[in-house]
């Protein structure tokens, strides 16, 4: 009889232990984000964009620099002041076309700005802008910013490349930098912004608008 109620008591204990240690688990499980977030199988573009920091592109295919004479004339040899035409009510700028036509590329040049030094770019496709404007043909089958942002891709590849620090508006997403006390490319350049615009259609990039806001 003391045998049987000793294995009743002993059983009982054992099953006491199980649940208090299943229960615990189930706490610790519950209440430590590293454990949950462990059983995340994927990541979201937006989760990856939060951790992407928007640099600021200079270059179009490792060659043509914002306010840099230099490469201007690397670029486009021969290339002159004669050659600038006012667009409307933007500054003057030059346009050039990459080798087949398909894709367009303004260069700005502020008012009182170094001859052949540009302080915004604009790459887009041809048919975008006025046939009679003059384009000067380049080597170029297409134009690229080093970051690798390109026409034809789609927003998420644009928040792949340059994260999710933008506004969106009219089509159109944005990225600025504006904070100049603390920001050592706006000081290096001596600029109070700079801006990274692209133009939506159906959720590609037709159109790329970057560098310095006139001051």
């Amino acid at each position: 009889m003391a045998k049987k109620f000793y294995l009743i008591v002993s059983s009982l204990f054992v099953f006491f232990n199980i649940c208090v240690m299943g229960t615990s688990c189930n706490s610790i499980h519950k209440n430590n984000p590293n454990i949950m977030a462990n059983n995340k199988e994927t990541v979201s573009i937006d989760s990856f964009a939060k951790i992407t920091e928007f640099n600021p592109d200079t270059l179009i295919n490792n060659a043509l620099a914002l306010q840099n004479r230099i490469s201007s004339e690397r670029f486009f040899p021969g290339i002159t002041s004669k050659q600038l035409m006012y667009l409307g009510g933007e500054s003057p700028a030059i346009i050039f076309s990459s080798m087949n036509d398909k894709e367009y590329l303004i260069a700005f040049q502020y008012e009182g700005g170094t001859e052949n030094e540009f302080s915004c770019f604009e790459i887009g496709y041809s048919n975008l802008i006025e046939e009679n404007n003059h384009k000067f043909s380049t080597n170029y089958k297409s134009f690229e910013l080093e970051s690798g942002l390109k026409l034809g891709l789609s927003v998420e590849e644009l928040i792949k490349i340059k994260g999710n620090d933008f506004v969106k508006e009219n089509g159109r997403i944005i990225y600025r930098l504006d904070d100049y006390k603390n920001s050592s490319f706006l000081k290096k350049y001596n600029m109070p912004v700079y801006f990274l615009e692209c133009s939506l259609e159906n959720n590609r990039i037709v159109k790329i608008k970057f560098g310095f806001e006139y001051p």
